[in-house]
């Protein structure tokens, strides 16, 4: 429905230069042209407007995939380790690349900031903090399907080394969301990657 998608679209814009505490479902109607009914036709509030747009926007942890099952087992380590890079840079190169994604992001970070007046609803905090665990629920069985094929160095712990391998990942997204003219993020984020499993695999 075109009058939908407008106010979707509005809503963005309108989140991205105010603030999502500092708008309204009015500044959205403004925006989008139409009336203030119209966009509570629609929605009931900014929280349905958050949702819809995480309805149809991917973003950077949803795009992990488990490992390849060829690769597990007396594979040589070359591919395996090519396999991890793609699996941990996969968030980069989505988030990077999706103009949609950096935006909800940075719209996601305002609302999520501790000193916030405004908190996610429930059911929004939920659902996101499920898409970061998925993510690094799959970095883990990874690490420890690596670690099961003998790759990975004696007396690593496979989910330790999974949640640095995450925390490196995330925190560069965030940097380079902040300062998006100051490194390439898949460039930058490739070589960190590289650099931190050479630290872990054989």
């Amino acid at each position: 429905m075109v009058t939908r998608q407008n106010i979707l679209d509005a809503a963005v814009q309108v989140f991205l230069k105010h603030g999502f505490q500092r708008s309204a479902m009015q500044d959205v109607a403004n925006h989008a042209g139409v009336t203030r009914g119209a966009v509570y036709w629609h929605f009931r509030n900014q929280l349905e407007v958050l949702e819809a747009l995480l309805d149809v926007t991917q973003l950077p942890w949803q795009v992990m995939q488990p490992l390849p099952r060829p690769l597990l087992g007396s594979t040589p380590l070359a591919p395996l380790r090519q396999a991890l890079i793609r699996m941990a840079t996969a968030p980069l190169i989505c988030l990077e690349g999706s103009v949609a994604a950096q935006q909800l992001m940075r719209i996601m970070g305002e609302v999520n900031q501790p000193d916030s007046s405004a908190r996610l609803g429930a059911r929004l905090a939920v659902r996101l903090e499920a898409d970061r665990a998925a993510g690094l629920l799959c970095l883990q069985m990874a690490l420890a399907q690596t670690a099961a094929s003998g790759a990975l160095r004696p007396g690593t712990e496979p989910a330790t080394a999974a949640l640095g391998l995450f925390v490196l990942v995330d925190g560069l997204m965030h940097q380079w969301l902040r300062q998006p003219t100051a490194f390439g993020l898949t460039e930058v984020g490739t070589q960190a990657v590289q650099s931190h499993l050479a630290g872990l695999l054989l």
